[in-house]
């Protein structure tokens, strides 16, 4: 099937899981209510992901005219929603963590309908008919609502029944998610280190110019609307951040082919120290006391619980 047989088989949904649970647990329903508290910054930078990011990928597509399998990666990797390490860079910038935890959770749960019809648009648009690759649909949304809805749920509903065993095990959760994903990187660039090596330079400059691409547009998109300044660091950070684990899930057990996922492991190590860089430099410029509200809380409670809702670092 692929190169990654037992991953495709067993470890790539387990990590999905894992990754889904681990956001259900850090989620409550005030992430989602606020929602209305943030009303024109989640239209913009929900509708601006749904619909920006595919234009950003068929643009590329179309300047650099990349391998089939590269193109497709291009195409699952922008119709991926957000992913959870956003949080974490959004923590660590002294940006809008509350905002960002709702715009992450939005895109997931989107990502139902989303990702599917994006994906199959984008194939058949981008792809010539001699590469086509056959999305199916059905099989797409059947594998998100079982390996995102369900564990999502899950984890909401265990914090809110037992909220005292979460809140000592979901720090070495997510230490183990984390752990989980960067075993992932590593068992794909392996994997695929034949094609790499072959076409390195190429994906390594798409990547670029696609993580760089989309994080100049939240942040201008933030700035079109009159957003504050760590809002428009937060868009920047959730439009350039992706979810690796779905993109494999997609790539590796619906499509069956790992190399679809190359590209999206790429752009995840070459957009890192890039985020980080830019991340270190807003927190040093923000200051110790320019925060935004964590996670799990209302904005404006006053209820800062640093060791419950901060990410793990």
């Amino acid at each position: 099937m692929t190169n990654l047989d037992p991953l495709a088989n067993l470890a790539v949904p387990a990590l999905v899981w894992l990754l889904m649970l681990t956001v259900g647990l850090e989620l409550t329903p005030g992430d989602l209510r606020r929602v209305v508290v943030y009303p024109k910054a989640v239209l913009v930078a929900t509708l601006g992901q749904l619909l920006l990011l595919p234009a950003i990928a068929a643009a590329l597509i179309w300047a650099l005219r990349p391998e089939p399998t590269v193109a497709a990666g291009m195409i699952l990797l922008a119709a991926s929603p957000g992913g959870a390490l956003s949080n974490v860079y959004t923590y660590l910038a002294r940006a809008n963590l509350a905002l960002s935890v709702t715009l992450t959770a939005l895109s997931t749960l989107l990502a139902l309908v989303s990702m599917p019809l994006l994906t199959a648009a984008g194939i058949a648009l981008f792809l010539d008919r001699h590469d086509a690759i056959p999305a199916p649909v059905g099989r797409m949304v059947g594998q998100l609502a079982l390996l995102l809805l369900l564990p999502l749920g899950l984890g909401m509903g265990l914090r809110h029944g037992w909220s005292a065993l979460v809140h000592h095990g979901r720090r070495w959760l997510r230490r183990l998610s984390l752990l989980g994903l960067a075993v992932l990187v590593g068992a794909i660039l392996y994997a695929e280190r034949a094609d790499l090596a072959s076409g390195l330079g190429p994906m390594v400059t798409a990547a670029l110019a696609f993580s760089v691409t989309a994080m100049l547009t939240g942040w201008v998109l933030g700035w079109l609307v009159g957003l504050n300044r760590q809002d428009r660091f937060t868009l920047l950070l959730e439009f350039g951040v992706r979810n690796l684990a779905l993109v494999a899930l997609i790539g590796i057990t619906v499509f069956g082919r790992v190399e679809m996922v190359l590209f999206a492991t790429l752009f995840l190590v070459v957009e890192m120290p890039i985020v980080l860089l830019l991340a270190g430099l807003h927190g040093r410029r923000a200051g110790p006391t320019d925060t935004a509200e964590p996670a799990g809380q209302e904005p404006g409670s006053g209820a800062h619980d640093r060791e419950t809702n901060a990410p793990v670092r």
